[in-house]
């Protein structure tokens, strides 16, 4: 999805979605589980991010460090694509 000849491409190929659930596939032990739906608060895209009980720990981790490192991951996408987004860890 995304390899290196989507990225040197320059093309718009793939969703600010696609992106939080393949960065989510690829923490979770569970990745069948992981459901990304986007949804939109005034003018913020928010991709709302549901994983197995199990695997919300992997996702947040420790001192929300990971999830903060999706948002930003995000949201510097979004700023490249003129958008603003960021990514919620739904319970």
């Amino acid at each position: 999805m995304f390899d290196e000849e989507t990225r040197t491409s320059g093309s718009d190929d793939f969703s600010l979605q696609d992106l939080v659930e393949y960065v989510a596939r690829g923490l979770v032990t569970n990745p069948d589980a992981v459901q990304v739906t986007e949804t939109s608060k005034g003018d913020m895209i928010v991709y709302e991010v549901r994983v197995a009980d199990e695997d919300k720990g992997r996702v947040i981790g420790k001192n929300g460090r990971t999830a903060k490192a999706m948002r930003a991951i995000v949201g510097a996408a979004a700023t490249k694509a003129e958008h603003k987004a960021t990514v919620e860890i739904i319970d």
